[in-house]
């Protein structure tokens, strides 16, 4: 055959591969889903974007191909099929049956097809099978010649292109409604004294137009609805990265978001007519829409009430929501893809560990143990991110976030009959804002701030009756048996003047003066007769040997190091009421070697008396040390 005969078919073939090259120069990759994201930016069908204002990519979407492999296949099969139709059409006509064919396979795609991007020639190519095949039949009874062979060799086709569509996802509607157009043409063209005549191709034309305007258009109000899902999830996201975004601000933009998903809510309920097939993807946004606006109020009234008691249910509400978010039908092709590149150079390997604790919180090799903890640990043993506490029981102990194992975010802290112990937030380990006490029994027993400095604001006895207001107020706690336990005054949100306590008999145990929340001096005596006198040191860990010979101690280390380069190091850690010193921090460092020396020194140096509550009764606290090289 020579060339001029199929001069339509070969520029159509060079039209594909050249489309085809610009759209990997222009996207730059064959991966998804950065591949078919930019197929579909640069014309593929896709019925929310065609039957809306897109009308071209019926038309563009056949010069554009899903892999070199869906590219060679297409490509063969036009060269062996256009070649043949074109010589029996001629260029003009070839190009109407082609074109004409790509829209009825476009159109039934569109009317088939559920959010499916699609790309090809295959459909067009269906139609001139179809065309040739019908003229081929014609021309077989003309001439007295057996059709079978024709019909085996097109069945034995359409069965491989079968077998390829459900190896590679093909789009069959598509495939049908080009073949069904080229069938049509092809039995049209029979009519005519000449098959190179242009004439049923126009009326093809106008029926196309009208069943194009036809096509339901439910696909795009339903991905337009849910373009509007995803630009409040996207705003949330921004604003929720923020730096040093004040709560007065997130409290506005939630209650700008509670409009939104309002709105939202209702352009759902606006989604009529819709096939049976996306009625489970509609209940599952409806029940996603309801829990998002739940968590938007819950987080409303965290900041409006000023407690992070809510953090629980909003972690709920997370759990719940997670489920219903999986469609059937992905609609967010047009969000820009998300490309993270792990740093390993900056990011901590991280690796999940399970500790055991005694009563004293000092970590023991395993159980049996009072306490134990879920989390991760970088390499050098520091807590980095989520970490949960548990009782020997099971039950919830502490949920919190940790940063170079320090408490860095919301904590809450829960009683071992699954009430709220506290819940308030932390910088860097820093007790910051507002945090909130409880009772036994549940009831909240006080609301203090520690931003810029210390303030008592309002204290509840355990059946909710007021004692401290507004940082003002008298305060008297009592035992079980109803006997006073302690009483004292606060003023201006500190404790203030003369504070009491008793023993449970009714006789005196301690008596302590404070100054705008500073403990002056106290003395105490315990029932079988001990008396102690302290100061607001004793709220403290200190060297059992006193300062001097810590500071003695650790000069004679770092002398006999005798170190090239001359630094400071800065360490806090806590110092439980057994004298075990643990949970170091280093505040400042010189370098990582000297750091861990300054650790292991304190560790295996003079003993440490732990912190004593009245003068006597120990327990856990923290305190620092400076160490220079």
């Amino acid at each position: 055959m020579e060339v001029r005969h199929r001069l339509v078919t070969l520029s159509l073939l060079f039209a594909n591969l050249i489309v085809f090259a610009i759209c990997w120069f222009v996207i730059g990759t064959f991966n998804d889903p950065a591949w078919t994201q930019g197929l579909l930016f640069n014309g593929a069908e896709f019925a929310p974007l065609t039957l809306d204002k897109e009308w071209y990519r019926v038309f563009t979407h056949m010069f554009l191909h899903g892999s070199f492999l869906h590219l060679a296949f297409n490509m063969y099969a036009l060269f062996t099929v256009g070649s043949e139709v074109e010589r029996i059409t001629g260029p003009i006509k070839f190009l109407w049956i082609y074109f004409l064919c790509g829209i009825t396979a476009s159109l039934a795609s569109l009317y088939f097809n559920l959010f499916v991007i699609g790309v090809g020639a295959s459909g067009a190519i269906f139609g001139l099978f179809g065309f040739s095949l019908v003229v081929q039949i014609a021309e077989s009874k003309k001439q007295d010649k057996p059709i079978a062979p024709l019909l085996i060799n097109f069945v034995i086709f359409l069965g491989v292109n079968l077998l390829y569509a459900k190896t590679l996802n093909a789009d069959n509607a598509a495939h049908m409604g080009g073949l069904a157009g080229g069938v049509i043409l092809g039995g049209a063209s029979l009519l005519n004294t000449s098959y190179k005549k242009v004439k049923a191709e126009y009326l093809l034309l106008a029926l196309s137009i009208v069943c194009f305007i036809a096509l339901p258009r439910y696909q795009v109000r339903y991905f337009h609805f849910f373009q509007s899902v995803l630009a409040v999830e996207d705003s949330m996201r921004q604003v929720f990265r923020k730096p040093n975004l004040r709560d007065e601000d997130y409290l506005q933009y939630l209650k700008r978001y509670e409009l939104y998903w309002d709105s939202t809510r209702m352009l759902l309920e606006q989604q009529t007519d819709l096939p049976e097939t996306l009625h489970q993807d509609t209940f599952r946004l409806r029940r996603y829409l309801h829990l998002r606006r739940q968590e938007n109020t819950f987080r409303m009234q965290m900041l409006e009430r000023e407690t992070y008691r809510y953090m629980d249910s909003i972690e709920w509400i997370q759990q719940q929501i997670q489920p219903y978010f999986q469609l059937d039908y992905v609609l967010n092709q047009l969000q820009p893809i998300q490309v993270e590149e792990e740093d390993t150079t900056s990011k901590p390997m991280l690796h999940p560990v399970k500790v055991w604790y005694n009563d004293e919180w000092e970590e023991i090799p395993g159980p049996p143990a009072a306490f134990y903890r879920l989390g991760q640990q970088d390499s050098v043993g520091r807590w980095q991110g989520p970490v949960r506490d548990y009782y020997r029981s099971g039950a919830i102990q502490m949920k919190g976030s940790y940063t170079n194992g320090r408490r860095d975010g919301v904590f809450l802290y829960y009683s071992d009959h699954n009430t709220y112990q506290s819940a308030g937030r932390y910088d860097k380990e820093i007790a910051v804002g507002k945090w909130e006490t409880f009772h036994y029994n549940g009831k909240i027993k006080s609301e203090e701030y520690f931003e810029p400095e210390y303030f008592m604001k309002n204290m509840w006895d355990s059946l909710g009756v007021p004692l401290v207001q507004s940082g003002e107020g008298e305060v008297k706690l009592y035992y079980n048996n109803g006997s006073l336990a302690e009483q004292g005054e606060y003023r201006n949100g500190k404790k203030e003047g003369v504070w009491q306590g008793y023993h449970i008999n009714g006789k005196l145990y301690f008596e302590e003066f404070f100054n705008n929340g500073h403990l002056i001096q106290g003395r105490s005596s315990t029932l079988d007769g001990q008396r102690f006198v302290y100061d607001g040191s004793s709220l403290f860990p200190i060297p059992e040997m006193g300062y001097p010979d810590l500071n003695n101690y650790l000069k004679e280390k770092t002398k006999a190091l005798n170190p090239a380069q001359h630094g400071q190091v800065k360490v806090w850690f806590r110092v439980t009421l057994n004298g075990v010193l643990t949970d170091f921090q280093v505040d400042k460092s010189f370098a990582p070697e000297q750091d861990a020396l300054v650790i292991e020194w304190l560790k295996n140096g003079p003993a440490w008396l732990p912190a004593r509550d009245h003068g006597h009764y120990m327990r856990s606290g923290w305190t620092t040390v400076t160490v220079e090289f």
